[in-house]
């Protein structure tokens, strides 16, 4: 087993000092904080839901989600507007995450469901151990939960990919690097330091990551995982030509860990917040390569009794249980707040439309809105893309860090390696692939089968430059290809989708096609809604007007996208297809398909 030592040096000591003029200008700035106190503060809206919250709101692209031990799973817009409110089965967990509109939540302390942004539950997994973190979602849609001691992964499809077996693991978050790997922090420290062990998105261990001291917070962003050290150093650390190191390393002069670390998406900058006697010392760097930008003090907050600590489209916030504040980068402090009494709300959150919600314990959602936005916050889904009405049936400088296609391009074959229609699975290999897919549990052979099936549908996809694909390995070996493309949809990722979309929208083979068009519709993850998009590009074409088969299967495979990325989908791509496949210009099977297709969606009441 590989050992790496990170942030093992500090590579220079970072000089906090502000001049005069400049406390006195940042003083200056202070002056124009607006001061609330929320005793005094009517809300701007209240929402009840079936219960108490077992663990903060989370944040939407259309508002919140709030998960109670009613067993209820409610959405509302930021307004307060309540959107939907599904039962969820089984005791809920405080475990609960939001990651691209999709939520995933833990009940029975052994269970995951994924639930769309339409509050439909699309599957439930069981997991062999006790699940103690929040889910964690890699870059291809799989997602990973650990145990005490156990780590598992589960596929876009519900399937479990892998689980292993790990010493003890600590209460920080399992964090996913730049190239996709998975670090987990072992809660043994070796020599005080921690380690923090890598795995591949397959579950292989690669290598231990010994830390310079305690970790004492992690977090991870799209640069890698951002750690702080119990001896004040804080830097990042990411994986370039593979192999995890620390690109920057800084020793600050505060002789205690960060208790929280912010990353910026808005200006990639991150802040550290450190507590020094009564107060917050906030240290702002460049994410990418640890630049120091400022350093300032804002009002107390309690690390002991820390609520929440986020980036904002305008900065940052922080609240206690007594307090709660919002600042730009350059510590100017937007907002501050005297918080309600502690002993009548459980949760607190802070939202992108400057609204902070209270989960109040006698089934209340509370909202104070805190400062004017300058931006649009969510997307505005509560008119049309939420009705219940389903409508009629009418027509630089530092090495460049690995990204997860980095990772996935190992897999392929070089060109030396793979010749255009020589096929990379025998009979055997894929009735042993097929079975393993379904079964789950196939760990590290998912490497192996990915690198096989890549490398066949870049074959399959070179076709289509040549004069005559209609002669390819591929066109003359339809019951292969067809293997292949339903592996594609078996191996419960979305690394695939653009694959997909490619085929569909080249492939003039009828049969060949209708295995694409059903094999994408299982894949069902489309979240930019291309591959719909490709089922309107299809029906364009004069040629498929008359194949009733096809054209039910992209009723079924319509239904299967929708269904899965809920009602925005629908409304957007579903009722149009659904409605040009309603009308006269094709036959009555498929008329009447498209027609029960609608009461299928009626059914489902999302």
């Amino acid at each position: 087993m590989k050992k790496r030592n990170i942030l093992a040096k500090a590579a220079c000591i970072l000089a906090f000092a502000f001049a005069s003029a400049q406390a006195a200008a940042q003083q200056g700035v202070h002056d124009q904080t607006r001061h609330l106190d929320l005793n005094r503060e009517k809300p701007d809206w209240q929402s009840v839901i079936g219960g108490n919250a077992v663990a903060p709101a989370l944040e939407t692209s259309y508002g919140i989600a709030v998960l109670s031990d009613g067993r209820m799973l409610s959405s509302c817009t930021s307004k307060g507007n309540v959107i939907w409110k599904k039962g969820v089965k089984g005791k809920p967990s405080k475990y609960f995450t939001v990651h691209d509109d999709f939520i995933y939540v833990v009940t029975n302390e052994r269970k995951i469901t994924l639930v769309n942004q339409s509050g439909l539950s699309l599957w439930t997994a069981n997991n062999s151990f006790r699940i103690t973190e929040n889910p964690v979602v890699g870059y291809d849609g799989r997602v990973f939960v650990h145990g005490e001691s156990n780590i598992a992964c589960f596929g876009i499809n519900g399937i479990r990919k892998w689980e292993v077996d790990t010493p003890r693991i600590s209460d920080i978050p399992t964090c996913i690097l730049n190239d996709g790997s998975v670090v987990v922090f072992m809660a043994d420290k070796r020599d005080g330091k921690t380690i923090g062990k890598r795995y591949t998105q397959f579950g292989e261990e690669m290598e231990d990551l010994v830390f310079a001291d305690e970790v004492v917070t992690a977090t991870a962003c799209e640069k890698g995982v951002l750690v702080a050290l119990s001896n004040g150093s804080i830097g990042l650390v990411n994986v370039v030509d593979g192999e995890a190191d620390s690109p920057w390393i800084q020793k600050s002069y505060i002789n205690s860990g960060a208790f929280a670390i912010c990353y910026s998406k808005e200006t990639g900058n991150v802040a550290f917040m450190f507590q020094t006697g009564g107060n917050t010392t906030v240290i702002v760097l460049k994410t990418e390569s640890g630049e120091f930008l400022t350093q300032f003090t804002v009002a107390g907050i309690s690390a002991s009794d820390l609520q929440m600590a986020r980036a904002t489209k305008s900065g940052f916030f922080v609240a206690d249980g007594s307090v709660a504040l919002e600042f730009a980068e350059n510590g100017e402090v937007y907002w501050d707040a005297k918080m309600l009494p502690r002993s009548g709300w459980n949760y607190v959150y802070y939202t992108n439309s400057n609204h902070l919600i209270f989960c109040m314990n006698d089934w209340v959602l509370r909202s104070y809105h805190t400062m004017q936005a300058t931006h649009a916050a969510y997307k505005d889904f509560w008119d049309e893309t939420y009705s219940s009405d389903l409508g009629e049936y009418e027509e630089e400088p530092l090495p460049t860090p690995d990204t997860p296609d980095d990772a996935v391009k190992q897999l392929d074959l070089g060109e030396a390696d793979r010749e255009l229609g020589i096929r990379m699975f025998s009979d055997e290999k894929l009735d042993e692939t097929e079975k393993s897919l379904k079964k789950g549990d196939y760990g590290k052979q998912e490497a192996e089968y990915q690198r096989g099936i890549k490398s066949e549908l870049k074959s399959y996809e070179a076709t289509f430059f040549t004069k005559n694909p209609g002669q390819s390995f591929f066109a003359k070996n339809p019951a292969y290809t067809q293997r292949l493309i339903k592996m594609t949809a078996q191996i419960g990722c979305a690394g695939f989708t653009s694959d997909f979309i490619f085929l569909l929208r080249n492939e003039t083979d009828p049969q060949l096609l209708s295995a694409l068009v059903y094999s994408s519709g299982k894949q069902a993850r489309d979240p930019d809604g291309d591959i719909l998009t490709s089922y309107q590009i299809i029906l364009r074409k004069p040629a498929v007007k008359s194949n009733d088969a096809l054209l039910m299967n992209i009723c079924d495979a319509t239904y299967e996208i929708c269904r899965y990325m809920g009602r925005p989908a629908l409304n957007k791509h579903g009722k149009e297809i659904l409605s040009q496949l309603y009308s006269s210009v094709y036959g009555k099977n498929v008329r009447d398909y498209a027609r029960k297709t609608f009461e299928r969606f009626a059914e489902l009441n999302m």
